[in-house]
Protein backbone atom coordinates (compact mmCIF):
# COMPACT_ATOMS: atom_id res chain seq x y z
CA UNK A 1 0.00 0.00 0.00
CA UNK A 2 2.24 3.12 -1.27
CA UNK A 3 -0.56 5.48 -0.17
CA UNK A 4 -0.15 4.56 3.76
CA UNK A 5 2.22 6.97 5.53
CA UNK A 6 3.44 3.88 8.33
CA UNK A 7 4.12 0.26 8.13
CA UNK A 8 1.58 -1.68 9.73
CA UNK A 9 3.70 -4.37 12.04
CA UNK A 10 2.05 -7.22 13.92
CA UNK A 11 4.24 -6.55 17.03
CA UNK A 12 6.59 -4.60 18.91
CA UNK A 13 9.63 -5.59 21.15
CA UNK A 14 8.76 -2.47 23.36
CA UNK A 15 5.48 -3.46 24.77
CA UNK A 16 3.41 -0.75 25.54
CA UNK A 17 1.13 -0.26 28.48
CA UNK A 18 -2.40 -0.42 25.74
CA UNK A 19 -4.37 -3.20 26.22
CA UNK A 20 -7.23 -4.05 23.82
CA UNK A 21 -10.80 -4.32 25.09
CA UNK A 22 -14.43 -4.83 24.08
CA UNK A 23 -16.18 -1.72 23.53
CA UNK A 24 -18.80 -2.21 26.14
CA UNK A 25 -15.38 -2.42 28.47
CA UNK A 26 -14.13 0.52 27.05
CA UNK A 27 -17.54 2.04 27.88
CA UNK A 28 -17.89 1.28 31.17
CA UNK A 29 -14.19 1.94 32.35
CA UNK A 30 -14.19 5.42 30.49
CA UNK A 31 -17.43 5.90 32.46
CA UNK A 32 -15.62 4.63 35.67
CA UNK A 33 -13.01 6.93 35.34
CA UNK A 34 -10.43 4.52 34.07
CA UNK A 35 -7.81 6.36 31.90
CA UNK A 36 -6.76 4.70 28.44
CA UNK A 37 -3.75 4.69 26.56
CA UNK A 38 -4.73 6.16 23.09
CA UNK A 39 -1.20 6.10 21.42
CA UNK A 40 2.02 5.41 22.36
CA UNK A 41 5.09 6.95 19.97
CA UNK A 42 8.65 4.99 20.90
CA UNK A 43 11.89 6.06 19.25
CA UNK A 44 13.83 3.14 18.80
CA UNK A 45 17.27 4.29 17.86
CA UNK A 46 19.62 1.34 16.52
CA UNK A 47 23.43 0.67 15.75
CA UNK A 48 24.04 -0.51 12.39
CA UNK A 49 27.75 -2.32 11.44
CA UNK A 50 28.46 -3.03 8.25
CA UNK A 51 31.88 -3.24 6.87
CA UNK A 52 33.40 -0.01 6.62
CA UNK A 53 29.80 1.59 7.27
CA UNK A 54 28.90 1.89 10.73
CA UNK A 55 25.36 3.91 11.75
CA UNK A 56 22.85 4.99 14.17
CA UNK A 57 19.50 5.81 13.05
CA UNK A 58 16.19 6.11 14.78
CA UNK A 59 12.76 4.45 13.64
CA UNK A 60 9.90 5.65 14.73
CA UNK A 61 7.16 3.49 15.53
CA UNK A 62 3.46 4.25 16.96
CA UNK A 63 1.04 1.96 19.07
CA UNK A 64 -2.61 2.13 19.37
CA UNK A 65 -5.91 -0.33 19.19
CA UNK A 66 -5.81 -2.16 15.94
CA UNK A 67 -9.59 -0.92 15.11
CA UNK A 68 -8.23 3.00 15.24
CA UNK A 69 -5.41 2.55 12.94
CA UNK A 70 -7.69 2.77 10.27
CA UNK A 71 -8.84 6.46 11.47
CA UNK A 72 -7.69 9.80 9.56
CA UNK A 73 -7.90 11.44 13.13
CA UNK A 74 -5.21 8.83 14.40
CA UNK A 75 -3.12 8.74 11.52
CA UNK A 76 -2.72 12.39 12.21
CA UNK A 77 -2.23 12.47 15.62
CA UNK A 78 0.99 9.73 14.92
CA UNK A 79 2.00 11.93 12.66
CA UNK A 80 2.35 14.76 14.88
CA UNK A 81 3.42 13.31 17.76
CA UNK A 82 6.44 11.42 15.61
CA UNK A 83 7.47 14.90 14.79
CA UNK A 84 7.22 16.11 18.13
CA UNK A 85 9.12 13.69 19.33
CA UNK A 86 11.92 14.13 16.51
CA UNK A 87 11.87 18.05 16.78
CA UNK A 88 12.43 17.94 20.38
CA UNK A 89 13.86 14.78 22.51
CA UNK A 90 15.64 13.00 19.80
CA UNK A 91 17.22 16.34 17.97
CA UNK A 92 20.50 15.81 19.77
CA UNK A 93 23.80 16.68 18.93
CA UNK A 94 26.32 14.72 16.81
CA UNK A 95 28.44 13.71 19.94
CA UNK A 96 25.51 12.21 21.80
CA UNK A 97 24.78 10.26 18.61
CA UNK A 98 27.86 8.10 18.51
CA UNK A 99 27.94 7.68 22.56
CA UNK A 100 24.65 6.06 22.01
CA UNK A 101 25.99 4.64 19.03
CA UNK A 102 28.73 2.44 21.12
CA UNK A 103 26.45 1.92 24.24
CA UNK A 104 23.89 0.47 21.73
CA UNK A 105 26.60 -1.66 19.87
CA UNK A 106 27.78 -2.86 22.72
CA UNK A 107 24.96 -4.48 24.20
CA UNK A 108 23.71 -8.33 22.74
CA UNK A 109 20.75 -6.55 20.54
CA UNK A 110 21.24 -3.58 17.87
CA UNK A 111 18.73 -1.71 18.93
CA UNK A 112 17.15 0.26 21.88
CA UNK A 113 13.70 2.24 22.98
CA UNK A 114 15.18 5.78 23.93
CA UNK A 115 12.17 7.48 24.08
CA UNK A 116 8.18 6.38 24.68
CA UNK A 117 5.66 9.45 24.56
CA UNK A 118 2.10 8.19 25.31
CA UNK A 119 -1.16 9.92 25.06
CA UNK A 120 -4.26 8.84 28.20
CA UNK A 121 -7.58 9.73 27.66
CA UNK A 122 -10.22 9.64 30.95
CA UNK A 123 -13.58 11.91 31.64
CA UNK A 124 -13.72 14.50 33.66
CA UNK A 125 -16.08 14.80 36.33
CA UNK A 126 -18.31 17.31 33.95
CA UNK A 127 -17.78 14.57 30.69
CA UNK A 128 -15.22 16.62 28.60
CA UNK A 129 -12.34 14.51 27.41
CA UNK A 130 -9.15 14.75 29.62
CA UNK A 131 -5.95 13.99 27.85
CA UNK A 132 -2.57 13.33 29.85
CA UNK A 133 0.44 13.54 28.53
CA UNK A 134 3.15 10.39 29.78
CA UNK A 135 6.66 9.60 28.83
CA UNK A 136 9.74 7.76 29.70
CA UNK A 137 13.40 8.28 28.83
CA UNK A 138 15.75 5.41 28.43
CA UNK A 139 18.60 5.32 31.47
CA UNK A 140 21.67 5.32 29.21
CA UNK A 141 19.79 7.94 26.98
CA UNK A 142 19.55 10.20 30.03
CA UNK A 143 23.52 9.53 30.99
CA UNK A 144 24.34 10.73 27.57
CA UNK A 145 22.14 13.61 26.85
CA UNK A 146 22.20 15.62 30.18
CA UNK A 147 19.47 17.88 28.72
CA UNK A 148 17.19 15.08 27.30
CA UNK A 149 14.85 16.00 30.24
CA UNK A 150 14.44 19.65 29.51
CA UNK A 151 13.59 18.26 25.54
CA UNK A 152 11.27 16.35 27.08
CA UNK A 153 9.29 18.79 29.49
CA UNK A 154 8.78 20.45 25.81
CA UNK A 155 7.73 17.53 24.13
CA UNK A 156 5.26 16.42 26.84
CA UNK A 157 3.67 20.44 26.34
CA UNK A 158 3.95 20.45 22.76
CA UNK A 159 1.73 16.57 22.53
CA UNK A 160 -0.98 17.77 25.34
CA UNK A 161 -1.54 20.52 22.47
CA UNK A 162 -1.56 18.00 19.88
CA UNK A 163 -3.94 16.10 21.52
CA UNK A 164 -6.17 18.79 21.93
CA UNK A 165 -6.34 19.60 18.30
CA UNK A 166 -4.87 22.97 18.80
CA UNK A 167 -1.34 22.11 16.95
CA UNK A 168 -1.20 22.88 13.49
Amino acid sequence: MPDEPFEILADTRYRPEITERTEEEAKRGFLEGEEFMVVEVQAVGTAEISPGMDSFAVDYLAVCSEKALTSRWMEEKIRQLTKVSEDTVMAMTGRVRSRLFMRIRQQEEPERCLYRLSAWLSMGDDGSQRWSIRDRIDPVFEEEDRLVGRRAKEARRLAGIVMRDQLE
